[in-house]
Parts: structure tokens; sequence; C-alpha cells
């Protein structure tokens, strides 16, 4: 099983957890990591706010990538939560996440192979031809007329795309299983 350490090592994976919870938010996974500790402990050591390190742990707690223990105090009645990493997870969500790009990548190019497009030369939206017809070649967000677009350069990236991806997958399940 990998340590917090070697998966923080993972560009990937710290990609993935800054995109997370930003580079300050990493702050509080580095003092997390390969203990337990309660919020006010981690604000006190990063330095960062009380709420701001809840934000963090929360963020973290939604993915499943943090757990606690909440226990009460006899003499105050005040709840203390203790929390620690399971960054296990990182490369389970790193596999959702790919697979729904490649899920949406794929279903973009089979609506758009086989077809003809138009687009607006101001906004580059593009538009299949029959909505383009019914538009009279305008385009319905500034009147420019629409120009034929050559979907094969798009085509040909989202197959590259597609490919990278299924790539990626492949290999992560051979290393992350």
């Amino acid at each position: 099983m990998n340590n917090g350490k070697s998966i923080l090592g993972d560009p990937e994976a710290r990609r993935f957890l800054t995109e997370l919870v930003d580079e300050e938010g990493l702050d509080v996974v580095y003092a997390l990591l390969g203990r337990e500790a309660t919020d006010e402990e981690l604000a006190e050591e990063t330095g960062m706010k009380i709420n701001t390190v809840r934000r963090v742990l929360y963020k973290l707690y939604d993915y499943r990538l943090a757990s606690y223990v909440r226990t009460r105090d006899a003499e105050i009645g005040w709840y203390t939560y203790t929390w620690k990493l399971e960054l296990e997870r990182v490369y389970e969500l790193i596999r959702q996440r790919k697979q729904r790009l490649l899920e949406a990548l794929s279903k973009e190019l089979d609506a758009i192979q086989g077809r003809v497009f138009f687009a607006c030369s101001k906004d580059e939206r593009y538009v299949p031809f029959e909505e383009a017809a019914e538009l009279e070649f305008r385009c319905p967000e500034c009147g420019s007329a629409l120009e034929h677009v050559d979907a094969e350069e798009r085509v040909q990236r989202l197959q590259r795309e597609i490919q990278r991806l299924e790539r990626e997958l492949s290999v992560a399940a051979d290393a992350h299983c």
C-alpha cells in the first residue's frame, strides 16, 4: 500500500490534490501526513486560520481522502475532531475523472464524425449543417456569416486524446490495483 509521501511524490496525484485544495491546502496535507491531528493543531502548526484548515479538511473528507473521529470533552461538552489522511483513494479518483473525460470525448467524437460543420469566425462557435441552414448560415450570437469548417483536424485531436486517456487508464489499472 502506498504511503502519503510517495503519493505526494507522484506528479499526477499532487496535481489532483492541488486542484482540489490549492497550494495552501497542501500545507494542511503535509502537516497531517503520517499522523492524526485536530483541526486546531493543524491551524497552529501551519499558521493558517482555523476556518481555512477546516475548509481543506472538509474538502478532503468529501472525496474520502481524509476521515475524522469525533470525541466529546466531558468538562465543557465541546466536540473535538481528530483527522487523518487516507490518500490511497486519490488514484481511484483520478481514474474516475479520466473515465468521465474519456466518455465525454467519445460522445463528442461520435457527434461530429461524418458531419458537416460551420463556424463563426468571431466566436468560433461550431454549428452542424442542419442548424446552420435553419439559421441561414448566420451566427446566432453575433449575426456574422458562418463558414464551412473541416472537422477532420478536430476529429483527429479527439482521437489522439481518447487514445492517450485509454493508455493512461490501462497503465493506471496495472500500476495502482
